[in-house]
């Protein structure tokens, strides 16, 4: 679950429709002791966390390029 977390804020970070929604789903950087919310996809609006999947079906496309 770890990479995943990591592939989610790295997507978030190249996404031009990234949009936090306030949910608390955000990964945070334990290994610093920040406890600032890092962008991810878990915390997107456009992200359905039942689904698992970006609604935009962004995703693919973004992994893809990384």
């Amino acid at each position: 679950m770890e990479n995943q977390n990591k592939v989610y804020q790295e997507v978030a970070e190249e996404c031009s429709q990234y949009c936090p929604c306030g949910c608390d789903h955000s990964v945070k950087n334990v290994s610093t002791g920040d406890d600032t919310k890092a962008p991810s996809c878990l915390n997107c609006k456009h992200f359905s966390v039942s689904e698992q999947h970006c609604q935009l079906d962004l995703y693919d496309q973004i992994v893809t390029n990384l």
